[in-house]
C-alpha cells in the first residue's frame, strides 16, 4: 500500500475516532480527553474500536 493511501486512511480513521470522542466527552472536552489519554475507550466499546483502527493505520504509515 502506498504511503499516500495510508495517510488518507489515517486521516479518515482519526476523524471517525475524534467524532466518537466528541460524542462521548462533549465537543468542548474532546481535545483534552484525547491528549490526557482518556479517549481510548473501554475494551469492547465503539470508542476503543475506532481508536484501535486509527492506531493500526497510523502505525502502518509511520513504519514506511
Amino acid at each position: 500500500m502506498s504511503k499516500l493511501r495510508l495517510l488518507q486512511e489515517a486521516s479518515v480513521a482519526e476523524k471517525a475516532w475524534m467524532h466518537e470522542v466528541a460524542a462521548v466527552f462533549g465537543a468542548s472536552d474532546a481535545s483534552m480527553a484525547r491528549f490526557q489519554g482518556r479517549a481510548t475507550g473501554e475494551p469492547g466499546s465503539r470508542l476503543r474500536e475506532l481508536y484501535n483502527a486509527y492506531v493500526k493505520v497510523r502505525d502502518a504509515y509511520a513504519a514506511l
